[in-house]
């Protein structure tokens, strides 16, 4: 998601997310709708005029499409009206997709999984439009049979990490706890783009690239899917940025010459991911990286300490070669994984370090984040789901803890009020969050429903006493806190570019925060 924090202040970067998308008129999150059970007709399908994603309802053998159109029907208002109410959209990051409800009757939703990134292009979707029958469904998530879409099929998309669970690292590393501390400082933003079944051998390549004011980097991962849903990756990064645990803090605490620590990551690696169970996915792989810290972006020297002679790296010469098994799994029972109102998802992961190199670094780190979306009717001010959302998340680090892997805590994704990384840099961690959501109002913009709704939230956040026992020590000597909360409101429009948030916190401390996010916070 694209990001940007600033202290009561507006920026210009916080206007161009959804002024970029609509000027563009890409469809990246195109709509998936449930189907209404009772009505018996197929609606004719036309072309929508408006460049953006817009809504079928398809009538006929509980299926439903995705896409750039719109739908007639002679079905009357009062069968359908009732269900749309009650329907909340779902939007997906990547192109065209055709689902299918399955036998038992519950809706196949899409799913979150990293490897989902098979696509139905337009083309396919006329053609199946064009059939007598209701079309061949195909994967969404390892839930329904995989149909492969038109050899060679671009797709694009902004975001750069891919969904939960992949154990791939670099740009490609998901948020299996939001506190982390590969996450760049300052305003930044990427987009991830690639092609669809090469060559018909349904396989994937997609690009992520990701810059801004203090980030530069790019993710190259390939994927080849088996018949039964499972498969495996490959992928190559290369990243630059000024990451949180060397920035923010009572102190500033440069490189020697008195510039802000830049991380440098390369590397790579593969995984096997599949499907164990209908709502869990896994995924298992191994990734190399060769981390060095640096005094600019564009330079070769590499910086061991800091000005005050803390360490920045483990080894010695400021290169650290850092080889890891990674896990991640979630268990996913959203009722919408996008816009969820209801359900719970759990997201875990396990990374163990193997000892190579001069560092000969040797960790594992065990993390799991656990939210719980309740419907809830406190209030609201118009139509539509009020939800209070509860989330807890931890980790720990067994071993080593190199800097640059220890979780820090501070900012959107965290304790709200805060900047990034400035409540703390730690071995260990615990962070809640108690959020409620509520509708405001509805709008119509360039012929796209948008709605409206306000948030109201309480972070909390706490290191567990152990920044003083991260190597380097970097929340000591930037006198970070280590714990503490935040509170605040703010809107939450549901767009067809995803979630837009622009969030007010105060923080225990007395500083506040706005906060623009273009992506959802769960």
């Amino acid at each position: 998601p694209m990001r940007m924090y600033s202290p009561l202040a507006p920026c210009l970067s916080q206007q161009l997310g959804w002024p970029l998308a609509t000027v563009l008129g890409i469809t990246v999150y195109p709509f998936l709708f449930a189907t209404p059970s009772g009505a018996q007709t197929r609606p004719k399908l036309l072309p929508s005029s408006n460049g953006l994603a817009a809504t079928t309802f398809g009538m006929n053998d509980r299926w439903a499409q995705t896409g750039t159109y719109t739908a007639e029907t002679s079905i009357g208002e009062e069968d359908v009206q009732p269900k749309l109410k009650s329907i909340k959209t779902i939007r997906s990051p990547y192109t065209d997709a055709w689902f299918r409800e399955g036998s038992s009757g519950e809706q196949a939703l899409p799913s979150t999984s990293a490897q989902d990134l098979m696509v139905m292009p337009s083309s396919a979707l006329d053609e199946a439009l064009s059939r007598e029958s209701a079309p061949t469904p195909v994967t969404i998530g390892q839930r329904a049979r995989r149909e492969a879409p038109s050899p060679n099929s671009f797709f694009f998309g902004f975001g750069v990490t891919l969904p939960p669970p992949t154990a791939l690292q670099g740009l490609a590393r998901p948020v299996t706890v939001t506190p982390q501390s590969n996450e760049a400082a300052g305003i930044a933003g990427g987009v991830r783009l690639g092609f669809a079944n090469l060559g018909g051998n349904n396989q994937t390549l997609t690009l992520g690239i990701e810059g801004g004011e203090q980030s530069l980097g790019f993710d190259l991962d390939f994927r080849q899917f088996f018949e039964d849903g499972s498969g495996y990756a490959v992928n190559f990064a290369n990243r630059r940025g000024v990451e949180t645990e060397f920035d923010r803090g009572g102190n500033d605490v440069d490189t020697p010459n008195g510039d802000d620590p830049w991380v440098h990551r390369l590397g790579g690696g593969i995984e096997y991911f599949r499907s164990l169970e209908a709502d869990v996915d896994a995924a298992l792989g191994i990734s190399y990286q060769r981390i060095s810290v640096r005094d600019a972006a564009f330079t070769s020297d590499v910086e061991p300490e800091d000005e005050s002679g803390n360490r920045l790296t483990v080894s010695d010469d400021g290169q650290d070669d850092l080889l890891t098994l990674n896990f991640a799994g979630t268990w996913d029972r959203r009722d919408n994984p996008l816009f969820p109102t209801e359900g719970f998802r759990l997201l875990f992961g396990m990374d163990q370090s193997i000892p190579v190199g001069d560092a000969s670094i040797l960790f594992n780190r065990l993390s799991a984040n656990y939210t719980q979306f309740i419907p809830l009717d406190l209030f609201g001010f118009t139509e539509g789901p009020r939800t209070l959302v509860l989330n807890v998340q931890g980790g720990t680090i067994i071993g080593d803890a190199p800097p640059y892997e220890a979780f820090t805590l501070g900012g959107a994704s965290s304790v709200r009020g805060y900047e990034p990384g400035a409540l703390g840099t730690g071995r260990s961690f615990v962070q809640a969050t108690a959020e409620y959501r509520f509708p405001l109002f509805d709008l119509n913009v360039f012929r796209e429903d948008i709605d409206v709704g306000g948030t109201l939230f309480f972070d909390y956040a706490t290191d567990l006493g152990s920044g003083d026992t991260v190597i380097g020590e970097p929340a000591e000597v930037r006198d970070k806190p280590g714990s503490g909360f935040g509170y605040g409101l703010g809107l939450r429009a549901l767009t067809p570019i995803g979630p837009i948030r622009l969030e007010f916190g105060l923080n225990d401390e007395g500083d506040s925060e706005i906060i623009f996010n273009i992506g959802d916070r769960f």
